[in-house]
């Protein structure tokens, strides 16, 4: 064996070891969660906002990544830490290519004001708790056949890549474990 073949068949020997090791024990930070690697598209959805205009995500899709968060209209958006958070961060966010849509239920008309105040559209499901509302498809709500009980919406957040898929439990999207820290992590 030559001088050139033996040094480099140490290399390769050292390089495999490394990756073997960093594979097997990955830094701090740095582990991957196999939940994360299960995607689908996102559901499509157009709904009216705070100004009674249409909007969705599907003007997105291909040119930026979308958060999509879910707030209980019972308290209105300024009852709930994550939106109050994306109203401080919006413009941040959208000098980084991130757009983001807040859902809620049919809120109540002296909580409707709060939403003027949010520079990013705020909308309603109107159907919300019906098999094709948008609260329903995207898992935050149960289905309700009672209309004398409301739907109840588990506030959620949800980020979408700019091919429009978002992470999923194999059904349906699943929410970022921690909202606060996926909103600060894209600024």
């Amino acid at each position: 064996m030559r001088k050139r073949e033996l040094i480099l068949l140490l290399l390769l020997t050292a390089v495999t070891c490394v990756t073997v090791w960093r594979v097997l024990d990955p830094p701090a930070g740095f582990a991957v969660d196999p939940a994360t690697l299960i995607t689908q598209d996102a559901p499509i959805f157009q709904l009216l906002d705070q100004n009674n205009r249409p909007a969705g995500i599907r003007g997105y899709l291909g040119r930026h990544r979308i958060l999509v968060a879910f707030f209980n209209g019972a308290g209105g958006p300024d009852g709930d830490s994550v939106m109050l958070r994306l109203r401080e961060v919006a413009a941040a966010l959208k000098a980084n290519g991130v757009r983001v849509l807040a859902i809620s239920t049919p809120l109540a008309p002296d909580v409707k004001a709060q939403c003027l105040s949010y520079p990013f559209p705020v909308l309603r499901d109107t159907i919300a708790g019906q098999p094709q509302s948008t609260c329903v498809q995207w898992g935050v709500c149960e289905e309700t056949t009672d209309p004398q009980r409301p739907p109840q919406l588990r506030p959620a957040l949800f980020l979408i890549d700019r091919r429009g898929l978002v992470n999923s439990d194999g059904i349906r999207p699943r929410a970022v474990d921690n909202p606060l820290l996926t909103i600060n992590s894209l600024l």
